[in-house]
């Protein structure tokens, strides 16, 4: 378990995460609750390197809580269930300050903004279940969030429980989750409550579930009318309390798909938002010396399904399969990360190079609506003699099969190793002739 800083702003969350080593599955994890601190935004980070030919993973599940109040807030011994395991931490004291004048939080505003868009929400209206999409329509392979929440305004007498919500929600996630997209979720199974505005109303939300889904057909993907079932309490005039079920639905969603812009490789080409970090051991090297050089893609998008740049074939250098690594982070609104490739180079000829030549990646960038290319800006500068290597496939300075069109078929050809062959043979059969004739002597 690790706890984030102790002393934070008003609009800073502290931040309470799980790290979880050399495990495959994604764990189960149940934050606590904290007096006076509101639970908000989640994220799992999973990290995979390649150490020795092993893969190594680390996945951390983070939790944030914003403070109501400013001042101290003393956290009380709590435990963070994992799985089936619990895990204990003592208490903690931690100090949130008053956020400066000239630094301007547009956090709670977003959020507003972001809850007056719901299509399910109806003007004095004060129950309702939403489903929400952050992007009505996407192309492609392009990411976009599903959030289902239930809200109650603060406002309203009525006592209410989720009624069989395990239950109800394996059904409803079988609907919420398309079979034409790859999806990445935090993977936190809890309702996470916070305040929130809406048409200037005070509203509990109660986040049931969030996740990001990647479409991989043109299908436009549509989510149907969810129905929750809820628990009221009533308090009959004997003081006595009745129960009964009554049910909220939200409105169908669709997402619409559209194609990527013509382009040659455009089945197999990334969406998303990316940048380039790379890393050059050294950039001046003698032939038949090895280099390491790392190429890291970072930014928005589905990482984990990111391809290395082709390479192709080269007579100028041999590159080795790359180690690779990636690290990929969800949370409630978008996945990000980065993913490196550690290739082995060695150098066969003299000269300058630019790698460019080489590693180059093109990917489709969706804010943009255009194409774009991460090209490598290293130049690697051999010295020596070049390198004359055999190769079957015709290339290099000395090939097996170099100027076969320029023989002469018609020269008569003779097989020396027969000939030898045939005379040991014929010497052979000799010898064991003069033996027998020995012996009859």
């Amino acid at each position: 378990m690790e706890l984030g800083e102790k002393e934070l702003a008003m609009n800073q969350p502290f931040i309470l995460s799980v790290v979880v080593r050399n495990s495959s599955n994604r764990p189960v994890v149940q934050f606590p609750e904290f007096p006076g601190l509101e639970k908000r935004s989640a994220s799992a980070t999973t990290t995979s390197n390649v150490v020795g030919g092993r893969t190594v993973l680390i996945q951390t599940i983070s939790q944030q809580y914003y403070a109501k109040k400013e001042g101290n807030n003393t956290l009380p011994p709590f435990e963070v269930t994992i799985d089936d395991t619990k895990v204990k931490s003592v208490g903690i004291t931690l100090l949130f300050n008053k956020v400066a004048d000239e630094v301007v939080s547009t956090t709670e505003n977003d959020q507003e903004q972001e809850i007056l868009s719901l299509t399910d929400y109806i003007p004095g209206g004060s129950i309702f279940l939403s489903v929400k999409v952050s992007k009505p329509i996407v192309y492609v392979r392009e990411g976009f969030s599903v959030r289902l929440a239930l809200y109650v305004a603060r406002s309203v007498p009525i006592e209410m429980e989720f009624y069989r919500l395990d239950t109800q929600l394996q059904s409803i996630l079988k609907k919420l989750r398309p079979a034409t997209c790859w999806e990445e979720n935090v993977g936190i199974e809890e309702i996470i409550q916070r305040e929130v505005m809406i048409g200037g109303k005070k509203f509990t939300e109660y986040q049931m579930y969030q996740s990001v889904f990647f479409p991989i057909t043109l299908q436009s993907v549509l989510f149907p009318a969810i129905k929750l079932d809820m628990l009221l309490l009533e308090t009959l005039p004997d003081g006595k309390k009745s129960k009964k079920v009554a049910s909220f639905s939200s409105r169908p969603v669709r997402v619409l798909v559209k194609p990527l812009p013509p382009h040659p490789r455009k089945d197999q080409i990334a969406v998303g938002n990316y940048a380039l970090e790379e890393k050059l051991t050294r950039a001046r090297a003698h032939s038949g010396e090895s280099l390491r050089y790392r190429f890291t893609i970072k930014g928005d998008g589905n990482i984990a399904t990111i391809t290395p740049p082709d390479l192709g074939d080269s007579r100028l250098f041999d590159f080795y399969p790359p180690d690779v690594s990636q690290t990929v982070e969800r949370s409630y609104e978008r996945v990000s990360g980065t993913k490196t490739f550690d290739y082995y180079i060695v150098a066969r000829q003299k000269g300058a190079f630019k790698l460019s030549r080489f590693f180059y990646w093109i990917y489709f960038d969706p804010e943009r609506a255009k194409y774009d290319t991460l090209l490598s800006s290293k130049t690697i500068k051999i010295t020596g003699e070049n390198l004359k290597t055999l190769t079957l496939s015709g290339e290099g300075t000395d090939p097996v099969y170099g100027n076969i069109d320029e023989l002469d078929t018609n020269l008569t050809y003779v097989d020396y190793q027969e000939i030898i062959r045939n005379l040991t043979s014929a010497v052979v059969l000799v010898l064991l002739g003069a033996m027998v004739w020995v012996f009859r002597k």
